[in-house]
């Protein structure tokens, strides 16, 4: 396991499926390197809010992944939460797979998405 990745697992844009896979293997590999600590792990997952919500990801998340092919790029954009319920839904997946930091990142660069997703946390 390279360095810079022995102390901390990482899934961008992932599934909590995923994050919980990553945060097994980095658990696993921590321990064959009898590290005494569990490793720490973050995820990332995109959000859009409100009336744009599936035109800003759409926008957004297809141009910034396009690098990827279209196919793959559609994907991560449709599966930005774009509804309060999913966000909450969202969250909670991660907190249940033991996801100690998730990072919600919006579609938009417009401030009100912060107002936005307060509100769908109940915050």
């Amino acid at each position: 396991m390279p360095r810079h990745w022995s102390w901390r697992s990482a899934s961008a844009g992932s599934t909590a499926r995923s994050a919980a896979s990553t945060r097994r293997t980095s658990s696993s590999a921590s321990r064959r390197a009898a590290r005494s600590e569990e490793p720490q792990n973050a995820a990332l997952a995109y959000f859009s809010l409100g009336e744009r919500a599936e035109a800003d990801a759409q926008a957004y998340l297809t141009d910034y992944y396009a690098w990827l092919g279209e196919e793959t790029a559609g994907f991560i954009a449709g599966s930005a939460a774009k509804d309060p319920e999913t966000v909450q839904q969202y969250v909670s997946a991660f907190e249940r797979v033991g996801c100690q930091e998730l990072f919600l990142f919006p579609s938009s660069s417009d401030p009100q998405q912060v107002d936005l997703l307060a509100d769908a946390l109940d915050m």
